[in-house]
């Protein structure tokens, strides 16, 4: 068997050279709203890039956003950056924040009783 140092030396160049991937973090988040007196359920994806979404124009096309009116009862990350902080807010007020450690948000406030809220002019704010 012939040594070839002229086909070994192009391989060797491109194994030096070639840097580690680099772990990127995904800016994208799933938020899933549901409603438990209607039973809908809907996700959707989007960019987490720290600006206001309109909580209707993400969900009005969903189950729960059926009928022009978006409802439900509770938020839930489903997908998810290890630093994801979203805060939801509903006329200007702070409902609440959903993060790696806190992935469940109810709504209504009441652990007693599934109150549909109105989220026609509630925004989400995500950032990574």
């Amino acid at each position: 068997m012939k040594f070839n140092i002229a086909a070994i030396v192009p391989l060797m160049a491109v194994a030096i050279s070639a840097s580690p991937l680099e772990v990127r973090q995904s800016n994208l988040v799933t938020v899933a709203l549901s409603n438990d007196q209607s039973g809908a359920h809907a996700g959707v994806t989007f960019q987490a890039d720290d600006t206001d979404k309109s909580i209707f124009s993400l969900f009005s096309g969903t189950t729960v956003g059926a009928g022009g009116t978006v409802k439900a009862t509770a938020a839930q990350l489903t997908n998810f950056a290890p630093s994801i902080n979203c805060v939801i807010t509903n006329n200007g007020a702070t409902i609440g924040a959903l993060t790696a450690q806190q992935t469940y948000l109810d709504l209504d406030g009441s652990s007693h009783a599934a109150i549909p809220i109105n989220l026609n002019n509630a925004e989400i704010h995500c950032r990574v």
